[in-house]
């Protein structure tokens, strides 16, 4: 079912009402331009008739030869654009006049000017112009270009209707292909974002593009008492103390972005992955490793139960597709922190970092060399401890509260 107001009908009206508002712009500057020039031309044909009618009846005039200034008369009105000239004397009483044969013209208008001879006035001219030929002249070139303006504009507005239609119904057709429910929207691209947004988002294995890779980070936290935490507790209480660990883990990933991940016996993993390898995604895993570490620790003393644990931290970029590379890979970082994690001591968190020098990450934490592309964490600066503080206040609220 189409709407009421359509991309076509919005676009093409917008086009139509910048034709509309450049149109009236250029009629009021063409308009004036072309009027400034016609009565230009006016002036300059009333002018240059009053010359040559000058130059024409001067001598007749001083002969007194009234047979000669008729004729001067007469040869000015030939010209159809001058439709009456008149000879007067210096008091202005007509003495001799010309006019055209045309019917009664109501646009003219009249110039005059002095007979002078050595300095003594020896009469007056005046040619009266009819001055609607040559507006009409002028006009003439406003309206062609009204008629070309009129027409672009019809065209323009006609071109774009049919041209986004076409878009507008391809657009149609493809939102229809997608899944979803059709909203009735302001247009059909907003249709077509609300139905393509799920498929663009970044969360969930159905957003992974085909051969896309991401610099993923792999955390595993490894029990390192997790032995005798067998012996001394019986099976219940241990599932509790694991359910509880779960959740905390999976409570700090929510708010932190991550995945959960398969671990083993004794350890647990999770994974945070950026599109690149950059020093603020390292802080985020490792201000989400702290939180979990702290956490941890809380959920201990509440417990009464000693969680030996260290941190292991390594990053790789890592194929999504397919699905057997992924694995791979993941199991290929997996098996890099365990074997770290074997000779790390308990309650440390160990960055295994080849991308960044020791220099480079000390603008995101404060970090001591273990071994080659190793580093272990030795705490945040105070400002970020504060956030930390206050995101680990809201993990202990709803995870042991």
């Amino acid at each position: 079912m189409r709407r009421q107001f359509t991309m076509p009908k919005k676009i093409s009206a917008t086009v139509l009402f910048t034709c509309l508002l450049f149109g009236l712009v250029s009629w009021l500057l063409l308009f004036a331009q072309t009027d400034q020039l016609a009565k230009q031309a006016i002036d300059d044909k009333g002018f240059s008739s009053l010359a040559q009618l000058h130059e024409a009846i001067l001598t007749p005039l001083l002969s007194n030869d009234t047979i000669s200034q008729q004729v001067s008369l007469q040869r000015a009105t030939e010209d159809e654009r001058v439709i009456s000239a008149s000879l007067m004397d210096i008091e202005g009483q007509l003495i001799a006049q010309s006019a055209s044969s045309l019917l009664k013209i109501t646009e003219t208008k009249t110039f005059k000017q002095t007979i002078e001879f050595q300095n003594t006035q020896a009469g007056i001219i005046s040619v009266e112009v009819n001055s609607q030929p040559i507006m009409a002249q002028y006009h003439r070139i406003f309206i062609n270009w009204l008629l070309l303006w009129l027409a672009f504009t019809v065209l323009c507005t006609y071109g774009c209707y049919r041209f986004v239609d076409q878009i507008t119904a391809r657009i149609e057709r493809l939102s229809e292909r997608l899944p979803g429910k059709t909203e009735p929207l302001a247009d059909e691209i907003s249709a077509l974002e609300t139905k393509i947004q799920p498929l663009l988002s970044t969360s969930g294995d159905s957003s992974l593009a085909p051969n896309n890779k991401y610099f993923y980070s792999l955390v595993s936290g490894n029990i390192k008492n997790n032995q005798r935490l067998l012996a001394q507790l019986n099976r219940d209480n241990l599932d509790q103390l694991l359910e509880k660990l779960d959740y905390c883990i999976l409570r700090t990933l929510q708010l932190y972005g991550g995945e959960r991940i398969e671990g083993t016996e004794d350890s647990f993993c999770f994974a945070i992955r950026s599109t690149h390898c950059s020093k603020q995604h390292l802080l985020v895993c490792l201000m989400a490793v702290y939180s979990l570490q702290q956490l941890v620790e809380q959920l201990s003393k509440k417990s009464g139960i000693e969680l030996e644990i260290n941190w292991i931290i390594s990053s790789d970029d890592i194929g999504t597709t397919p699905q057997f590379w992924y694995e791979q890979s993941i199991i290929a970082l997996k098996k890099q922190n365990m074997a770290l994690a074997s000779h790390v001591q308990e309650g440390l968190i160990v960055l295994h970092c080849s991308q960044f020098s020791i220099d480079e990450l000390s603008s995101i934490a404060r970090f001591q060399s273990y071994d080659k592309d190793q580093f272990i964490l030795e705490g945040f600066s105070e400002s970020r401890l504060q956030v930390l503080r206050q995101q680990l206040g809201y993990l202990i609220g709803i995870c042991l509260d």
